[in-house]
């Protein structure tokens, strides 16, 4: 499976100087006297994560979290080492970062669409929900540099969740704002998660990535030191403040653990009944099928093609598509199915769904090793907008079925360019109208439109 984000060997080296005096000293003893010094913010960051996951990023002040977003965004240019992200991405940073001050808050939206691809008619039609997310009533009309802190964190978050991302990055995002407000911000992001949407979360509550990260990773001083799931990594982390303050000679009072474990309980009572619909099949924050699909088979790559079998992110409406699932067999077997399904991002719905046997198309046995691809071609009639492309692989006949499954594995939008398409729904399918006279008794059939 394509990752929705590689890092190789990502470091972010700075040049630190005391002073500009110090600069101007070390710069006139042409070398003798060293003022300034290297320091490395990231060092040797190997990571990849998987479509769908939420990763959980922990880890002192200091240790590179934010530098390590950052670069992902495209924010920052790393050093050394080279980076990937496949699909679009948001991010947000502080309290409303990115905002032009001077902007009402309904202009920023409509930017950071653009920004992001959107086109402005598509804006138009999701700004209702991005004003009844961020709900601060009349100051969306209003320049951004009136905006309380709070205000601004709402409508950061609010443009962020709303344009379908395919990766959502968030920085300490959840830290202002009332519990209502986290709760609602919560919810919409396990909404995300449910429909594919990749997240990394950097945090200092260790509650918090336990309980929303499917994944976790432990920055410390520049470096990887750990990743797994969130239990495990959060207890690395405890374990790694407790040797620091150790060295310190600093003991943790009574009174101090009995804040934190306050703190924990105030966080969970604001979050209460805030949880995804995959709550009850996460394990260790890995799906069952993802579980065995690591051992038995694996989808490794979905690709989309348009009509001249090009590589295609985009469509226009009513053409053909083909999606190109390559898959691999850890283990021989001596059935199986290969399946796609076309998911609609803003509705949430599924809308096509088939595999290999209901077409009639059997794959046959597999040995061990063994790789094959697939192609499904079918008509795209849907209106505008995003949709993902998820694949699954099993053994029908088996009692668990399923081998692996790669949930939004691509994601392909639809464009009204060249299509006379017009109606409501998402799908606009072959019709045939009939028109009655009353007089008559006669039929006028009209074609299929």
């Amino acid at each position: 499976m394509i990752p929705a984000v590689s890092l190789e060997g990502i470091g972010k080296k700075y040049r630190i100087s005391a002073s500009r005096s110090s600069l101007l000293k070390e710069t006139l003893s042409f070398g003798k006297v060293k003022r300034s010094h290297d320091f490395w913010a990231l060092q040797d960051i190997n990571l990849k994560v998987r479509p769908g996951t939420t990763l959980g990023i922990l880890g002192r002040n200091g240790a590179g979290k934010s530098t390590l977003l950052r670069i992902i965004s495209g924010v920052l240019q790393p050093t050394t080492g080279t980076i990937e992200v496949n699909g679009r991405l948001t991010a947000i940073f502080g309290l409303g970062s990115g905002f032009n001050p001077e902007f009402t808050g309904r202009e920023n939206a409509m930017l950071n669409g653009l920004i992001l691809g959107i086109d402005h008619q598509e804006m138009l039609e999701r700004f209702d929900e991005i004003a009844a997310f961020a709900d601060i009533g009349d100051f969306m009309d209003q320049p951004v540099r009136t905006y309380s802190s709070g205000m601004r964190s709402r409508l950061g978050l609010a443009v962020a969740v709303n344009v379908d991302p395919d990766i959502l990055v968030l920085d300490e995002a959840l830290s202002a704002g009332d519990a209502a407000f986290k709760k609602k911000a919560l919810q919409r992001m396990y909404d995300l998660l449910d429909s594919g949407t990749t997240i990394l979360f950097v945090s200092h509550s260790m509650g918090m990535v336990k309980r929303f990260c499917t994944d976790a990773v432990l920055l410390h001083k520049g470096r990887l030191v750990t990743s797994g799931s969130p239990d495990e990594v959060a207890d690395r982390y405890q374990e790694l403040i407790e040797s620091a303050q150790e060295q310190k000679d600093i003991r943790v009072s009574g009174p101090d653990r009995g804040l934190d474990e306050m703190l924990d309980r105030e966080e969970e009572e604001d979050l209460e009944g805030v949880r995804s619909s995959n709550d009850s099949t996460r394990d260790g924050g890995v799906t069952a099928s993802s579980r065995r699909g690591a051992r038995e088979a694996e989808i490794q790559a979905v690709q989309v093609f348009d009509e001249k079998g090009e590589t295609a992110s985009e469509v226009p409406s009513g053409s053909t598509v083909t999606v190109r699932v390559h898959a691999r067999f850890a283990v021989a077997v001596e059935d199986s199915a290969l399946g796609i399904t076309l998911r609609s991002k803003k509705a949430g719905v599924d809308l096509f769904s088939t595999d290999t046997e209901e077409e009639k198309t059997s794959l046959g046995p597999k040995e061990k090793g063994e790789q094959t691809t697939v192609d499904f071609t079918f008509g795209v009639p849907l209106q505008p907008g995003r949709y993902a492309v998820s694949a699954a692989i099993s053994a029908p006949r088996e009692e668990d079925p399923c081998l692996d499954q790669a949930e939004k594995a691509a994601v392909l939008k639809v464009t009204r360019d060249g299509s006379e398409l017009s109606g409501g729904g998402l799908v606009r399918l072959p019709t045939k109208v009939e028109i009655h006279s009353p007089r008559s008794g006669q039929e006028r059939p009209s074609q299929l439109t």
